[in-house]
C-alpha cells in the first residue's frame, strides 16, 4: 500500500464541480463566496447474523476508496467519517441522511453473478438506527429539547417487526434548520429547536448506533443482523449515510492578490 495522504481535496469554484464532491478526498466547493461546502458518504456492511448481533450496535462509517481494483489499489478504504473542523475555522453541519442499501435495478440483474447483493436489515421491533456525532463512543442521541442544533446533524431510521426494508430512507431530523414559524406573541427557545445548524470546533467523527429511541446518550439496542437466507446467499445489508456541512474559507491571502499587483518586470525597468 503506497502512502497517499488524505483529506486534502480542492476546494472547487462553483463552476468547476462536474461530479459529486470525493468524501474520500474530503473535496469541498465555494457554495456562497467565502464559504466552503462539503458532502462526506459512507457505509456500513452488515452480514453476521442474529447470534452475534449483541456485537453489532455500533458502527464506523467506510469511505470507499476511489480505487476499485483492490490487489494493487493505492488509496485504501477509510474506516471512519470525520467532519473536519477547529476553533479558527469550526464546521456547521446542516444535513445528515441513513438509508439501507437496495440493488438497482431492485432485486438485482438477471444473470449477473454478482448480483442481487443487498438485504433486509433486521433488528428488534421499535428500536432505532441513529445516525449523528460520537460523544466520546456513545451518540449525543437527538435532546427532546433542542439547544444546539443537534437534530441538523442527525438522522433516524426506525426498526419494525420485520427489519428495515431494501430503499428505506431518512432525511435530517430537523429537516433543514431553517426558522418557518415564531409565536406571536414573542419569539421562545422553541422556535428555534430545529433552526440551527450544529457546529463543532475539531475533528468530529459520525458513527451509527443502535438504540431504543433516538433521545438515548448510551448504546441501549439489541443489536441488528440479516436473515439466514440472505447470508447463504451471500447477500449484505448496506447501511448508507451522508453529512453535509459548511466551513468559513480559509483567510484571505497574498495569494488572492499577487497576480494583479503592478511591480517592475524587467531588470532594471520601473513599469512606469
Amino acid at each position: 500500500m503506497a502512502t497517499y495522504k488524505e483529506e486534502a481535496g480542492a476546494i472547487l469554484q462553483p463552476g468547476n464541480q462536474i461530479n459529486r464532491l470525493s468524501s474520500y478526498n474530503t473535496e469541498g466547493v465555494y457554495g456562497w463566496p467565502g464559504v466552503e461546502a462539503y458532502e462526506l458518504i459512507g457505509y456500513v456492511k452488515v452480514s453476521n447474523l442474529s447470534a452475534t448481533k449483541a456485537n453489532f450496535k455500533s458502527f464506523d462509517l467506510v469511505i470507499p476508496s476511489p480505487d476499485r481494483r483492490t490487489d494493487d489499489r493505492v488509496r485504501d478504504n477509510r474506516t471512519s467519517l470525520v467532519v473536519q473542523a477547529d476553533s479558527t475555522r469550526p464546521a456547521y453541519i446542516y444535513g445528515a441522511s441513513i438509508a439501507i442499501g437496495q440493488d438497482i435495478p431492485s432485486g438485482g440483474l438477471v444473470g449477473f453473478p454478482a448480483s442481487p447483493v443487498t438485504a433486509d436489515l433486521q433488528g428488534t421491533d421499535t428500536e432505532v438506527l441513529l445516525l449523528g456525532p460520537d460523544n466520546s463512543g456513545v451518540p449525543f442521541g437527538i435532546p427532546s429539547t433542542q439547544a444546539d442544533g443537534l437534530s441538523a446533524a442527525s438522522s433516524s431510521l426506525t426498526i419494525g417487526a420485520s427489519g428495515i426494508a431494501q430503499g428505506t430512507s431518512a432525511v435530517t431530523a430537523a429537516k433543514l434548520p431553517f426558522v418557518d414559524t415564531v409565536t406571536t406573541a414573542g419569539i421562545v427557545a422553541a422556535d428555534l429547536a430545529d433552526a440551527m445548524m450544529y457546529k463543532v470546533t475539531s475533528d468530529t467523527t459520525f458513527k451509527v448506533y443502535n438504540l431504543n429511541a433516538v433521545t438515548n446518550t448510551t448504546i441501549t439496542g439489541d443489536g441488528v443482523f440479516i436473515s439466514q437466507a440472505d447470508s447463504d446467499a451471500g447477500k449484505a445489508a448496506y447501511i448508507i449515510c451522508r453529512v453535509n456541512y459548511l466551513r468559513p474559507a480559509a483567510g484571505v491571502s497574498w495569494n488572492d492578490i499577487q497576480g494583479f499587483i503592478d511591480f517592475a518586470s524587467q531588470v532594471g525597468g520601473s513599469d512606469s
